[in-house]
């Protein structure tokens, strides 16, 4: 009975994986040598992430699972056929924003990829909830982060092309954002993309009236989206038919609070026609980017709950009564931790 528990446990531990292709496959049983499963942190349609252990010193890692069939685009490393993921995260792994590979073993059902697990963190996207929306130094302070990241990976010529809350995690200690999932990412090139694998409210108007993009181009959009969101506490576009109309729609609603750089940083990146959009570089370069902003502690700690402008469509500026209440940093890390 006590075998059979043992069983059980196991396969739940896995859930979806064909268990005894991973028994049988001699990546699985290096990796059981190097590393304790712990449980599962999340899954999307193309793999399943694992909470694990580095078991010669107990670091905290990150394991994503990643079934052949499911792979997309495939990459050498090392001489070796492996999915685009591990050689794109491989080229950007020293990028301080960029989580950190640690280690990837084939299998003969797929690949598992060990990657540097930041602890307490929170990702983008919870983050913003817990507060409605981002005070603005503290927004600066992380976009800043991104947008040095992408930066960076572009001059190693990979684009991300899955910019988006969800793909961004903050360590709560020191602010530092990270840059995770590089599911779709593939190497810059200067041409036109046709294939489209990120997240539709996040991608660019030309991809779905043309059904291509520039990679650069199509980065600098889904960063708008981010800074919007990040700042107003939702999305600036509902579906694919306000993308695709943005240009038609009158100006987007903003916090009448917010200043005039930031809006006009947002424009920039939601022009609708990619070659007017502003450049990564110029992003950096921007007045509201390089402005400077307070300490992670001292902005996290004085950063307000208010409430989000209206969801009526209404292309008004909206006028916001701030809260008083401080964010609880130490409710963050608890959430964080669950």
């Amino acid at each position: 009975m006590a075998q059979l528990a043992k069983k059980v446990k196991k396969l739940a531990t896995f859930q979806f994986l064909n268990f005894k292709l991973l028994l049988n496959g001699r990546g699985f049983a290096r990796f059981k040598k190097n590393y304790k499963l712990k449980g599962e942190l999340g899954r999307g349609g193309f793999g399943v992430v694992y909470r694990a252990v580095r078991t010669s010193d107990e670091t905290a890692v990150a394991v994503k699972f990643i079934k052949r069939r499911h792979v997309r685009e495939w990459g050498k490393l090392n001489d070796q056929k492996v999915p685009m993921e591990i050689c794109m995260l491989a080229k950007c792994t020293e990028i301080t924003g960029v989580v950190r590979l640690y280690d990837w073993y084939s299998m003969p059902e797929g690949f598992l990829i060990v990657m540097e697990r930041p602890y307490p963190c929170i990702d983008m996207f919870d983050f913003i909830r817990t507060q409605t929306k981002l005070d603005e130094n503290l927004a600066k302070f992380l976009f800043r982060q991104v947008t040095e990241t992408v930066l960076e990976c572009v001059q190693k010529r990979v684009i991300h092309r899955d910019i988006k809350d969800e793909n961004i995690v903050i360590d709560l200690v020191n602010g530092q954002t990270r840059l995770i999932d590089f599911g779709a990412a593939t190497v810059l090139k200067k041409t036109n993309y046709t294939d489209f694998q990120g997240t539709r409210l996040y991608c660019p108007p030309e991809w779905f009236l043309h059904s291509l993009y520039l990679g650069e181009e199509a980065a600098v959009w889904s960063l708008g989206v981010l800074l919007y969101n990040m700042l107003n506490g939702r999305l600036p576009f509902r579906n694919e038919k306000d993308i695709c109309t943005s240009h038609l729609l009158g100006p987007l609603p903003f916090y009448a609070s917010l200043t005039g750089e930031a809006k006009d940083l947002i424009k920039k990146c939601l022009q609708f026609d990619p070659f007017v959009r502003i450049s990564l570089k110029d992003i950096a370069e921007h007045t509201w980017v390089k402005a400077p902003t307070a300490d992670w502690f001292t902005l996290s700690a004085s950063a307000s709950v208010v409430s989000p402008p209206d969801s009526d469509g209404d292309n008004a500026e909206v006028e916001v009564v701030e809260g008083t209440k401080p964010t609880d940093l130490s409710f963050l890390i608890n959430l964080a931790c669950r």
